[in-house]
Order: C-alpha cells, then sequence, then structure tokens
C-alpha cells in the first residue's frame, strides 16, 4: 500500500510541475512572481547600457513620480523592443492587422520610454537631461504578434514620436539576425528586486552576466521545445519580477553587426523557479522586426 501512494504522489508532483510550468502568462504586469528581475546584479552605472530603456508609469497617489514597470531595448531613434505580455492586457479594443495586434497612443497615455537614467523612480522630465534624469519619450504605437499567447511569441516593437537623442547616455544596439546556440556569459539589465525570496527592490539599474545553456539542455529542463528562446541558468545570477522585455546582449559572438556594446540576442520574457530564464530569441523574429512600423496605422476602436 505504501509503494502505492508513494507512485500517486511522485505521478501528481509530475503533473503539478508541468502544469506550473504553463502557469506563467500573467492577468497583469503585477500578480505574477515569474516575470523577471535582475537577481545578484551589480549597480549599472551611466552609459554603461545606453540602449536600455524603462517604460514607466505614475505611482498612485504621487503626482508626477513615475515607476519602471518594464524593460526595453534601443534599436533605432524611434523603434524600441520590449516583450508582449508588458502590453498584452490592453489589446482587447485592438483590430488584428496583417498579423499584428496595434496598440494606438490612446491607449498607451502615461506611459513613457525613458533612456539615459539609472533610477527606478523618477519624477518625469520636460526637457532632456544630460545629467542622468533621462530622456522622456511618449508611446506612439505597440505592435506584437495576433499569435501571441504566453510565452509563445513574446515580442513587442514600441514606435515612439520623437526620436531619441544619441549621446554617450543614449543609443541604439543592433540586433542578430543570425540563429545560433550561444555559450558562455552574456550580460542582462534591468531594474527592481535584488533577491528572489524576499520583496526587495534595487532604487538603480542593475546588470549581471547570466551563463547560457545550451539549446537542447534548455528544451529538456523546461520541457518542451525552446527553440525560439535563449535560456540561462540560475544557479548565480537570475533575473526576476519587473525586468520583462530587458535586454540580453553578447559579445564576440563573431556577427558582423556586432558594436562595442555587444549585440542584442534576447528579450528577457520570464523565468521557471529553480529552472532558470527564459529570453525571446530576437534573431528568430528579425523579419517582424524590420518589418513592423506603424508609423501610419491607428487601427484601435475605443
Amino acid at each position: 500500500m505504501f509503494l502505492i501512494f508513494r507512485w500517486i504522489f511522485f505521478i501528481l508532483f509530475y503533473v503539478f510541475d508541468e502544469c506550473s510550468s504553463q502557469l506563467i502568462r500573467p492577468s497583469n504586469l503585477d500578480e505574477t512572481v515569474l516575470i523577471p528581475r535582475v537577481v545578484n546584479g551589480k549597480p549599472a552605472s551611466l552609459g554603461e547600457v545606453p540602449y536600455q530603456i524603462g517604460f514607466k508609469t505614475p505611482i498612485p497617489r504621487f503626482r508626477r513620480l513615475y515607476s519602471t514597470f518594464c524593460g526595453g531595448t534601443i534599436i533605432a531613434p524611434t523603434k524600441l523592443l520590449s516583450a508582449a505580455h508588458c502590453f498584452e492586457q490592453r489589446k482587447s479594443s485592438c483590430t488584428i492587422y496583417q498579423g499584428s495586434i496595434i496598440l494606438h497612443s490612446k491607449q498607451l497615455l502615461k506611459k513613457y520610454a525613458v533612456a539615459g537614467t539609472l533610477w527606478n523612480e523618477a519624477k518625469i522630465q520636460k526637457t532632456d537631461d544630460m545629467n542622468g534624469g533621462g530622456q522622456w519619450r511618449e508611446l506612439k504605437n505597440v505592435i506584437f504578434p495576433s499569435g501571441y499567447k504566453f510565452p509563445k511569441h513574446d515580442i513587442a516593437v514600441v514606435m515612439i514620436f520623437i526620436p531619441f537623442h544619441f549621446n554617450d547616455h543614449v543609443a541604439a544596439i543592433p540586433y542578430t539576425t543570425i540563429n545560433r546556440d550561444y555559450r558562455g556569459k552574456c550580460l542582462v539589465s534591468g531594474y527592481g528586486r535584488t533577491s528572489t525570496t524576499k520583496q526587495i527592490r534595487s532604487e538603480k539599474l542593475l546588470v549581471a552576466h547570466l551563463e547560457l545553456i545550451p539549446s537542447y539542455l534548455c528544451s529538456r529542463l523546461h520541457r518542451k521545445n525552446m527553440r525560439q528562446f535563449i535560456c540561462t541558468s540560475s544557479k548565480l545570477t537570475d533575473v526576476g519580477k519587473g525586468d520583462s522585455g530587458g535586454p540580453l546582449v553578447c559579445s564576440n559572438t563573431g556577427d558582423p553587426k556586432e558594436s562595442k556594446k555587444g549585440i542584442l540576442v534576447g528579450i528577457v520574457s520570464g523565468n521557471r523557479y529553480r529552472v532558470g530564464s527564459f529570453f525571446t530569441r530576437v534573431s528568430s523574429y528579425h523579419k517582424y522586426i524590420e518589418q513592423s512600423n506603424a508609423d501610419t496605422i491607428t487601427l484601435c476602436t475605443y
């Protein structure tokens, strides 16, 4: 009898573990514990990751004070990359256009893309600040695949009205179009919680080098096909709640597009406790990124 109950326990444990790996689609940005923040990172210096974006929204009851809800990456003066799940809760009133969901600026009010600052929370800047206050830009459109269902197709192209002014603190980074099985360590950056067990938040942007794991091992650990993701180990450093949409940047890849700061290979999507984090593989979507602009499309209903 004991052996029977023991086998039942193991079967139930396996089913629960398998299902729990699927239960990572957040209903909103505040309820899930599986959306990343940098853990065991170190404070970034201004200009160290000039391509980093903090998407900020107002803090309730605090006038003009904004907090970071997701990360992003500058790939052109008016074009940014992030994760679709950062904006998915607003897609219900939008029209599908040529395989994409388009969010218009009216649905993105009081949300800003902020570059050139290290601060998680900040007061809105009306003019470009060269001393760490950041450049604040209103969002024009957000575009992500209509087939998105977290974590599948977890990528978003974000357009802004006014171009970023590039300088030592704000700059674009190239993204890869080559599908490679990266090894070694790559750089992740983000704001927020610094512990996997406690609600401790960092006041400033953090950076950390994460150990990548081979694609075959990634699929084995997550028990599903992970070809459209890049995975990292969570043994020493990791990402945690709030860094979603942020960049994973590798160096010395041999990619002809690689810059002095490296090349963007992944977008922070999520993580699985004690397994590791997964990043949307940018090379799998390079054609989608190139074709997504939505400069004149206004298809959302209100």
